[in-house]
């Protein structure tokens, strides 16, 4: 494998300059998408020519040419073309390689699983490939790393047809290295609408092949949004409609997208319409450094499309801070006082806070067993009981916090507290909780036994907008240990606080569904230590610290920087 990799490395050819893309459901010239700390990388597409067999090749290099090959397909012109010709006529046919990709640690090395088999005289030889998973990609795009890589032995079977060896049995989807994962993969933004409002959009990060990208992020965004956001967010496109071309290429002489599509999208009212392409647009236009349009098309009419004015919410605001028993504004690295009616005297022990994305009110954790809201009738307690969670109160004015085993506890300053009980937190406690900005998905750190784990799940609301479920689960950087915080610093990041059992503290930053710009896996912030907390936002103010002895510090220029002193609390809205 180690020679097929440095062949098909050998073989690179730049096809295109940039990934970037363009739409005729032209997004908005008014209220563009915006987006927050922006973190998909732009890359040129690179093209790997694969090798096919050697004629009188032995097993272990049937087995490595035909790694490298599937794992080059992900940009080759001739996508699995190549790879297919290692195998059996039949397996040829029946191998799903898009079924699922296997991100691993290593190059993968094929080896005879009995080393002492007289190949000369066999006509059916076993090789196993060994490799460390560090995390899988489905055939969807949706990308999880593994919480406990460990190598595993991928199992092939290899028979003579004619007077050459090829593979009769292996598993379904490829095998890649992550040094090649991100410049085989792309990792791409797909846009929902929001269920409570289609023109507040929902990110959902995918990592699709670079030689087809738009393609396979058109065709899911068709078959609308994955189960875990399904209840959070909504689909308009028409049932039925599909891609009508086999890719999606720029139009002619123009800077749009062609997207053609079939007959049923005609049924889709013009709205619907204006947001679908707004949908694609968006999508597109991640890392082109433009917004770039889409024309839609009917088959080969094309759709008159109006502009959608829709948006991905950000964090609202600056981040605030407690310093000297007074509540201030961040701003440009300076601490600036900040007009409110909360009174922090009211609590004695204020330990956590958050601030409505609409400015008022101010909700504090007084110790670890009270949450009070501040505002202009004073303290009015909200929460009581013991280890409550620092609250997140989201953009449709919801204070959120942690219950009893298993539950999450979440009111407003009208109706009265109720629990949210998802299957997936049962027999777990809830240590942390954060409500993404556009409201419709949730981080939660919850602890066992067996350790904390980080899930994000879509928040399914009534009419109203009061939360009354939670969708399935999507597990999120699930190699990192002592997770004790866990707050939204992207639309698609999570910016996590770890401590371990000697009290030592990291911070790290990991994608939900994947980092952009690290092939996928959770990295750890470097040049900090003894952090005691850290407020993060979808903002390019960036992630906040406070360490020992009060300093609140920012990162400049890879750096991290303190600018203030006596610091003892710091939050983003939300």
């Amino acid at each position: 494998m180690r020679r097929a990799v440095r062949a098909a490395l050998g073989a690179v050819v730049v096809l295109a300059t940039v990934t970037g893309i363009g739409a005729c459901a032209r997004i908005p010239t008014s209220g563009p998408v915006l987006e927050g700390n922006a973190d998909v990388d732009t890359q040129v597409d690179i093209a790997m020519l694969p090798q096919g067999p050697t004629p009188g090749a032995d097993p272990q290099t049937i087995v490595s040419g035909f790694l490298g090959a599937a794992a080059a397909a992900a940009t080759s012109p001739k996508e699995f073309q190549t790879a297919r010709e290692f195998l059996t006529e039949d397996v040829s046919v029946t191998w799903d390689a898009e079924a699922a990709v296997r991100v691993v640690r290593e190059a993968p090395l094929a080896q005879l699983t009995d080393p002492g088999v007289e190949i000369e005289g066999a006509d059916t030889v076993e090789v196993v490939v060994r490799a460390t998973t560090i995390a899988t990609v489905d055939s969807v795009g949706t990308y999880t790393e593994v919480g406990d890589p460990r190598e595993l032995g991928y199992r092939f079977t290899l028979v003579r047809v004619g007077d050459q060896w090829r593979i009769s049995v292996l598993d379904d989807g490829v095998i890649v290295p992550a040094n090649l994962f991100a410049n085989q993969y792309r990792a791409t933004r797909l846009y929902f609408p929001a269920a409570t409002d289609a023109k507040s959009f929902v990110p959902d990060l995918r990592w699709f092949p670079r030689r087809q990208w738009r393609s396979v992020a058109v065709q899911q965004v068709l078959a609308g949004p994955p189960e875990w956001l399904q209840g959070a967010t909504q689909s308009l496109v028409p049932e039925g409609t599909q891609l009508s071309s086999a890719s999606v290429r720029e139009s002619d002489g123009e800077e749009a997208v062609a997207v053609r599509l079939s007959e049923q999208v005609s049924a889709a009212p013009a709205t619907d319409r204006a947001i679908i392409a707004a949908q694609l647009s968006a999508t597109f236009s991640e890392g082109a450094g433009r917004t770039v349009p889409v024309d839609l098309y009917s088959g080969t009419n094309r759709l008159a499309v109006d502009a959608a004015d829709v948006t991905v919410p950000g964090t609202a605001g600056q981040a605030l801070a407690v310093q000297d028993g007074e509540i201030k504004l961040v701003t440009d690295g300076v601490l600036e006082t900040y007009e409110t009616t909360a009174d922090l005297s009211a609590v004695g022990d204020p330990t956590a806070f958050a601030v409505s994305p609409a400015g008022s009110p101010i909700v504090v954790r007084d110790g670890t067993d009270r949450i009070v809201s501040l505002g202009d009738e004073g303290a009015v307690e909200m929460f009581e009981g013991g280890d409550l969670a620092a609250p997140s109160v989201d953009t449709f004015g919801y204070v959120w916090t942690s219950g009893s085993t298993g539950a999450l506890r979440v009111r407003d300053e009208e109706t009265d507290e109720f629990s949210l009980k998802p299957d997936w937190l049962a027999g777990r406690k809830v240590i942390s909780v954060s409500v993404a900005p556009e409201g419709s998905r949730v981080a939660v750190v919850s602890e066992a036994p067996s350790g904390t784990q980080v899930h994000v799940a879509g928040i399914v609301r009534d009419e109203a907008d009061k939360p009354v479920s939670l969708t399935p689960r999507l597990s999120v950087a699930a190699p990192v240990d002592d997770i004790e915080e866990a707050r939204w610093s992207g639309s698609t990041t999570l910016a996590l606080l770890t401590r371990a059992a000697d009290g030592t503290s990291g911070v790290w930053t990991a994608g939900v569904g994947g980092l952009a710009g690290t092939g996928g896996a959770a990295r750890q912030l470097t040049g900090l230590a003894d952090v005691e907390q850290l407020a993060a936002g979808v903002t390019d103010q960036g992630i906040l610290v406070i360490t020992e002895g009060g300093h609140l510090e920012h990162e400049e220029t890879g750096v991290w920087q303190p600018f203030a002193e006596d610091v003892d609390l710091v939050a983003y809205p939300g």
